[in-house]
């Protein structure tokens, strides 16, 4: 990755939906430059999808997970496929993902699917109050 990637995919963090026209126009490259840099990107898995923020309306939970080590590469290739966030550690917890859910019967169902993963062994939720 060059300089012209980073700036890229900063002005893509910033704004998801800006142009490509416009993104070449501030690095004074062609818009079809910018096009196949962002394809790259996306080829490599540095860009791993595009998604949007909801606004902060409903329940956000963090859901930590202790798996058993045998399954634990299942699970979390399983967890990559349905959350945006997942974070791995070391620790009481082996991995957490990021839950948003319209309510709590939402999240209450969502916790009890990710229970029912083959490989989990426990789980803790934390509901985030502000």
């Amino acid at each position: 990755m060059d300089e012209v990637d980073w700036a890229i995919l900063e002005m893509l963090k910033n704004n998801a939906r800006i142009s490509n026209s416009s993104i070449g126009r501030s690095l004074n490259i062609s818009e079809g430059t910018v096009r196949k840099r962002i394809k790259s990107l996306v080829d490599q898995g540095i860009i791993k999808k595009f998604t949007i923020v909801m606004k902060n309306e409903g329940v956000e939970a963090i859901v930590v997970l202790r798996l058993d080590p045998k399954r634990a590469k299942n699970v979390i290739s399983e967890l990559e496929n349905r959350f945006e966030e997942i974070f791995e550690f070391s620790g009481r917890f082996d991995v957490a993902v990021k839950v948003m859910a319209k309510d709590l019967d939402a999240l209450n169902s969502t916790v009890d699917s990710l229970r029912e993963i083959e490989g989990v062994k426990g789980s803790d939720t934390l509901i985030r109050l502000h």
